[in-house]
């Protein structure tokens, strides 16, 4: 075994370090739905926080466009910067940005001209028509801004600053919270200010987007495109549509889990129900977090061919997951309590809540699996298979089975059904993964349906640590690894060299605190011999950089074919190509 095989250190650090924000990110957005309710409810009165649910298709509609946009075009783009085509990355970006944009106004002004009909379609109670059109009318608006903003913050990871996404969420959303208040209390706006408050929000948030642009706190990739771009964006939709999917059926599921409820037990039954869901919305917190810092790494090494690094992601993704979902079944399970309490739940309803809750919680041990599944398979292009999967957990299973359990098992069916579907859901997943691993011929292998490179690519997959003697003792293991597989020993020599250069180089830039190494990537193809180099830290692009007369870059342009550099999920990734 060399010493110098592969660890993932790098890949799961740049996980950890995207985690936190993407996190926090989440926690701002599902805060302010929660504290806007409390406001709207105290300050107006449950009519108003009524309304203001009642207004939540808009917000959906929102939601499903710049999900489809945002998840798919950050997926293509961090693909195409792990494939080194950097130019086309940015094309692809600039497009999706334009058309997030066309997109919002076009829904906005639909939304104004038919905001009578569609207003008196959501409300049913005319008296209330008076406070619920004017609001719609400025949340219809205020799609311009929140759509295009959230595709930015989607696309902020793939583009090295997920800390810069989370800033904008929070300032958005604090904005959001205390502009409900002032607009309410101060100009007297009654509901129509909570959507003011809203479109203040996402324009702060905008702004401070713009301020950290211009100050370079964060690279915005725009670039020339042209009709070849918008021809490809019905592909960037697809690889978004499994999650806007999933996120559409899943107000279809409580929608219908509501009305089912309410037959079988009334409306304690919805109030148990309303609890299960609750817990839900809490863990999608954390589930969030975790496929969001997953999302663009994976799909930068998916660009790269690093299917190694994949597999490493995919791992710690996982066991993350699991670990966070079981720690969130063990409280319900055990101080179900504790959830009754956050939530106020009291007399009649707490045992059967208690009931629902242990049932119910189960799901999480396995949901978590398949919604991690879904959104790799995105990544690795298997658009199809994900779109069903956010189909069936979204509401095309949970409908029929939820039907079948609560005919003989009273509203007790409806608990387990959550759970079984979860259940069923992955062990199909894992089934059918090995199905189709076997019926590749070879291509594919494992349950993660990874591409298999043949024999007849030699390959040498490293970290090297960012020391002299180690990147001096790891030059020499690849130059004894490429003479097993080249003829040519002049070759090998070239190799072993430009891999010292390169890790001389990486280290006399480095960061001082951050990760002291380096993952190196070498694969021996018919006609060159390609070497990726990843390493975290800020930008140095060496092929840029001014050369020297017998400096590391000097000699490496000397030895190279071609060099290529991309900034990727905040990593410098150099790609250098050696002539056989």
């Amino acid at each position: 075994m060399n010493r110098f095989d592969r660890s993932g250190t790098l890949v799961n650090r740049k996980f950890y370090h995207f985690l936190i924000p993407t996190v926090l990110s989440t926690i701002a957005i599902s805060l302010n739905e929660f504290v806007d309710s409390i406001i709207v409810s105290n300050m107006l009165g449950s009519d108003a926080m009524s309304l203001v649910n009642m207004g939540y298709p808009v917000m959906l509609t929102f939601a499903v466009v710049y999900t489809l946009l945002g998840v798919g075009g950050s997926v293509v783009y961090a693909e195409l910067t792990g494939k080194q085509e950097v130019k086309r990355a940015g094309m692809s970006f600039s497009a999706v940005i334009l058309a997030s944009l066309v997109i919002a106004v076009i829904i906005s002004v639909l939304g104004i001209v038919f905001l009578e009909p569609i207003s008196a379609g959501i409300c049913r109670d005319k008296g209330l028509l008076v406070q619920f059109v004017p609001y719609m009318r400025v949340l219809v608006i205020s799609g311009i801004l929140i759509i295009p903003l959230q595709v930015l913050i989607t696309f902020l990871p793939a583009l090295g600053s997920p800390g810069v996404g989370t800033a904008i969420n929070i300032t958005a959303n604090a904005v959001n919270l205390i502009m409900d208040y002032i607009y309410i209390r101060y100009f007297n706006t009654g509901l129509k200010g909570a959507a003011m408050a809203t479109f203040t929000g996402y324009a702060a948030g905008l702004l401070l987007a713009l301020v950290l642009a211009l100050l370079k706190k964060v690279e915005i990739p725009f670039g020339r495109f042209g009709i070849s771009e918008y021809k490809n964006l019905p592909d960037t939709i697809l690889r978004g549509a499994a999650p806007a999917l999933n996120q559409f059926g899943y107000c279809i599921k409580i929608a219908f889990c509501n009305n089912l409820a309410m037959s079988l037990a009334g409306i304690a039954g919805v109030s148990v129900f309303t609890l299960c869901m609750q817990t839900v919305s809490i863990m999608s917190i954390f589930i969030a977090g975790i496929i969001g810092a997953m999302v663009p790494i994976m799909a930068a090494l998916n660009g790269q061919g690093d299917y190694k690094g994949v597999r490493i992601l995919m791992k710690t993704a996982l066991i993350m997951q699991f670990a966070v979902n079981l720690m969130l079944v063990a409280i319900l399970e055990f101080f179900p309590g504790s959830i009754l309490f956050i939530y106020n739940v009291k007399g009649d309803l707490v045992a059967p809540a208690i009931h629902a809750l242990r049932i119910f919680s189960v799901m999480f041990i396995f949901r978590g699996f398949v919604m991690v599944f879904m959104y790799y398979f995105q990544v690795i292009s298997r658009k199809a298979y994900a779109v069903i999967i956010g189909m069936i957990d979204g509401f095309a299973g949970i409908i029929p089975l939820a039907l079948i359990l609560s005919s003989f098992m009273g509203i007790t069916g409806i608990w387990i059904a959550f759970p079984l579907l979860s259940v069923i859901l992955l062990a199909v997943i894992l089934v059918a993964n090995y199905v189709i691993s076997l019926r590749s011929d070879g291509r594919l292998k494992g349950i993660l349906l990874y591409e298999y490179e043949e024999e007849s690519i030699p390959a040498y997959d490293a970290t090297v640590l960012l020391n002299e003697n180690d990147i001096v003792k790891n030059a020499k293991a690849l130059q004894d690894f490429c003479e097993e597989k080249l003829t040519d020993p002049g070759l090998s020599s070239l190799v072993a060299v430009t891999s010292e250069e390169m890790g001389i180089y990486t280290m006399d830039r480095k960061d001082k605190s951050l990760l002291d190494e380096i993952d190196l990537l070498v694969k021996i193809y018919e006609d060159n011999v390609t070497m990726d180099i990843r390493s975290v830290g800020k930008p140095f692009d060496i092929t840029s950089s001014p050369a020297e007369e017998y400096s590391n870059i000097d000699v490496i342009r000397k030895i190279a074919l071609s060099i290529d550099y991309a900034y990727v999920t905040g990593m410098n990734q150099t790609r250098i190509k050696i002539k056989r």
